[in-house]
This record gives C-alpha cells, sequence and structure tokens, in this order.
C-alpha cells in the first residue's frame, strides 16, 4: 500500500492506486494543484481534494500523456483527464502539502514546472 494517515496535519496522500477506476471518474477539476517534473522527464500532476477545515487529500496522477491549452486540460496515461480551474496553487500550507504527498508518493526528484505551465496555457 501507498498512502499516509498523518495525525498533526491533517492531510491524507495517495498514489493513483487508491484513486477510484477511470471510468468511474474519468474527468476531474483541479482546483489546487502543481505539475511535477521528474529527473527522467515525466510529467505528474499533484492534486488537493477535499481541503475543508483540517483535512485535505492530496493525489498524485499517473504520467502525463497530453496537454490540451484550449481546454486548460491535461490527460494521463490512465486516460483520466484533469482540467485546470485556475492558476497553479501558491498558498504556503497546500503548496508544501502537495510537494509533500508528491514526496511521499514516490517523486522525490520533481521539479515544478506549474508556472511554466500556466504561462503555456495563458498564452495558447
Amino acid at each position: 500500500m501507498n498512502f499516509f494517515y498523518p495525525d498533526d496535519d491533517g492531510f491524507f496522500f495517495f498514489s493513483k492506486r487508491q484513486a477510484p477506476p477511470v471510468e468511474d471518474q474519468p474527468r476531474m477539476k483541479a482546483y489546487s494543484w502543481r505539475l511535477i517534473k521528474t529527473f527522467s522527464g515525466a510529467l505528474h500532476l499533484a492534486t488537493l481534494r477535499h481541503r475543508v477545515a483540517d483535512r485535505g487529500v492530496v493525489r498524485l496522477s499517473s504520467a502525463i500523456s497530453a496537454v490540451d491549452t484550449e481546454t486548460r486540460t491535461v490527460t494521463t496515461t490512465s486516460g483520466r483527464s484533469y482540467v485546470l480551474i485556475g492558476p497553479p496553487e501558491d498558498r504556503h500550507l497546500e503548496y508544501n502539502a502537495l510537494f509533500a504527498g508528491a514526496a511521499r508518493l514516490g517523486i522525490t526528484d520533481g521539479m515544478d514546472v506549474s508556472a511554466a505551465l500556466w504561462r503555456f496555457m495563458s498564452d495558447g
């Protein structure tokens, strides 16, 4: 299993294995997100969902296979699509939670490329 239930910071970290099947959740809206590029060049989307009061769920996507700048949608190798509702997350706590979640879920060599993607989408 690849998940973490912290006692002190109120975040849950889930890898793609704990996400619902793609056929049950083919398209998602991402309000709180960051895009991470691994050393190998793969891109992964880290999202924060269900952020209410003292709880939140960080999910790390499978590798990104396509980007649609017109609809601001990224599609993963699993077939799930994420519509990026707004710019990348910049609130300190949420930003740190997204990167801590990515590290806990196996992306320890990642580089944040969120701003570059958002500029590309906004200019495209």
